[in-house]
């Protein structure tokens, strides 16, 4: 007995610790833009995604990186999905020397799990970032590898896989000046006077022949 019990707890730990990787690895963070392509002063608008967890999930924290010179953050915002009409604990704390924006959200632990599993089916937005493109190039939103993660009402923290978002910015198109409408109204005067001046000289080479 005690001979298939050495034999068989390593397969139940092995097995066990299989089934914890693959959830950790189910779950998939996407950071998304709005569109592709921006204008120098334009706003870019960035959505944090979570899909495929295989768990219903209790919270999260992470930390989003992006180019402080180029990318100005202006106004950011978490989901709905850890509340179930009571509230949730949220926490937001941007460090703008360093271009970075760290994000918490937990749901209560007595929140209705049966409410969270609807807000969650399917996949949810764990937060909305805003930012004004102040340059133009080729930038990138990534998360901190060393600061983020999720957990279950089981208890289990599971370090999710995540796609991180590129774009571009580019300059404003050059504006044409506008002529002025008085630069406009001297240049027809003066056609209209060179035409004049011409007819009469016509006119005096007609009466002299």
């Amino acid at each position: 007995m005690n001979i298939l019990k050495k034999a068989f707890l390593p397969l139940v730990l092995a097995a066990a610790s299989l089934l914890c990787a693959g959830q950790a690895q189910a779950a998939l963070i996407t950071i998304e833009t709005d569109k592709q392509q921006y204008q120098v002063g334009g706003k870019v608008t960035a959505f944090l995604k979570l899909s495929d967890a295989s768990s219903l999930i209790s919270g999260f924290f992470l930390a989003m990186q992006y180019q402080n010179s180029a990318l100005a953050l202006v106004n950011w915002g978490h989901g709905n999905s850890f509340d179930d009409g009571f509230g949730s604990y949220q926490y937001s704390a941007h460090d703008a020397v360093n271009g970075s924006l760290a994000l918490e959200d937990y749901a209560d632990w007595a929140a209705d799990q049966a409410v969270l599993a609807a807000l969650q089916l399917g996949g949810f937005t764990l937060a909305k970032i805003e930012f004004t493109a102040l340059a133009a190039g080729q930038f990138s939103l990534n998360l901190d590898p060393s600061y983020f993660g999720l957990l279950t009402f089981s208890g289990d923290l599971l370090q999710p896989e995540w796609l991180d978002a590129s774009f571009d910015v580019i300059a404003k198109p050059s504006a044409v000046p506008a002529t002025p409408a008085v630069a406009l109204m001297i240049g027809g005067l003066l056609l209209l006077g060179a035409q004049r001046r011409q007819q009469q000289k016509s006119e005096v080479k007609a009466v002299a022949n």
